[in-house]
C-alpha cells in the first residue's frame, strides 16, 4: 500500500517502533526523533499521515500535537499515549492508548489514509465516515446502523435548521406514517450517546417541541457550513 507517514518517536523506540509494522504494508515511513527535525520535515515534505508516539519521545509529544490541532493543520494525526494516560481531545485527531495490535494500528493507518472525498462529512468536533457508517469525535470512533447513519447525515447537511419529524421520517423511513415516532426518538437517543459528551444535556442535537429536532454545529468548526439562515423544513412544504 502507498502512502508517506511521517513517524515522530524517540531515538530508544526499537522494541515499541511502529516502524516496522507499516514498512511491511509498503508505506514510506520517515522518522523524526525532535521537535525540531519533525517541524523541518513537516515543512519540507509533508507526509500523508503524522503518527505521533509519546511514549518514548523526549519532549512534550502532546503540546506538539496539541498546537498542530490549534493551528488547523490539514494533516492526519494519529497520536499514540501510554496506556495508563488519560485520552487527550485535539479535533481531527485519532487516538491510541497503549501498545496497539497489529490490526488496530493498521485499521486506524488505512482510514486516516483513505481519501475523504464526498464520503466525509464534517460538522463541529463530529466526523461522519458515510461509507464505513462510523461518527468520529475528538478521535473516538462510533459505529452506527444504516438507519442512524442516515439520520445523522440529514442532520449535518441542514446545520442549523428545524427539521420536523414528518421530514425525518420521509426522509430516512419513507414513510408518512406518524402516530408513532417512538422509533425515530429512539434512534436521536442512540445519535446523541455517540455524539454528545453529556446526551441527557445535548448541545449538537436539541429538541424543538412539538415541532422536531434541530442540529447545531459551531459554524466557525464548519466545514461545510450553510450561508443561509436557519429555517424550518417540511418534506411536504419542499417536496
Amino acid at each position: 500500500m502507498e502512502g508517506h507517514i511521517l513517524l515522530v518517536e524517540g531515538e530508544r523506540a526499537a522494541r515499541t517502533s511502529c516502524a516496522p509494522i507499516l514498512e511491511e504494508q509498503g508505506f514510506q515511513v520517515d522518522r523524526a526523533h525532535t521537535r525540531r527535525a519533525a517541524c523541518t520535515a513537516l515543512e519540507t515534505t509533508p507526509p500523508d499521515l503524522l503518527v505521533i508516539d509519546t511514549r518514548t519521545l523526549r519532549f512534550n509529544g502532546l503540546r506538539f500535537c496539541e498546537e498542530l490541532s490549534a493551528n488547523e493543520n490539514h494533516i492526519p494525526i494519529l497520536l499514540i499515549v501510554p496506556e495508563d494516560q488519560k485520552r487527550p481531545h485535539y479535533p481531527g485527531v485519532v487516538v491510541l492508548r497503549g501498545t496497539p495490535t497489529t490490526r488496530k494500528l493498521l485499521n486506524r493507518v488505512k482510514r486516516l489514509l483513505s481519501p475523504p472525498g464526498n464520503h466525509l462529512l464534517r460538522a463541529g468536533e463530529l466526523a461522519l465516515d458515510l461509507q464505513r457508517r462510523v461518527v468520529i469525535r475528538r478521535g473516538e470512533e462510533h459505529r452506527l446502523t444504516p438507519r442512524q447513519a442516515r439520520l445523522l447525515e440529514i442532520f449535518m447537511r441542514n446545520n442549523g435548521r428545524v427539521l420536523t419529524r414528518a421530514f425525518l421520517m420521509k426522509e430516512v423511513w419513507e414513510t408518512d406514517y406518524l402516530d408513532d415516532t417512538r422509533t425515530l426518538e429512539v434512534h436521536v437517543h442512540w445519535l446523541r450517546k455517540a455524539i454528545e459528551e453529556d446526551p441527557k444535556n445535548p448541545q449538537y442535537l436539541t429538541t424543538v417541541r412539538r415541532v422536531g429536532y434541530c442540529f447545531n454545529a459551531p459554524r466557525s468548526l464548519t466545514a461545510r457550513s450553510r450561508p443561509d439562515a436557519p429555517r424550518e423544513v417540511d418534506h411536504r412544504q419542499t417536496g
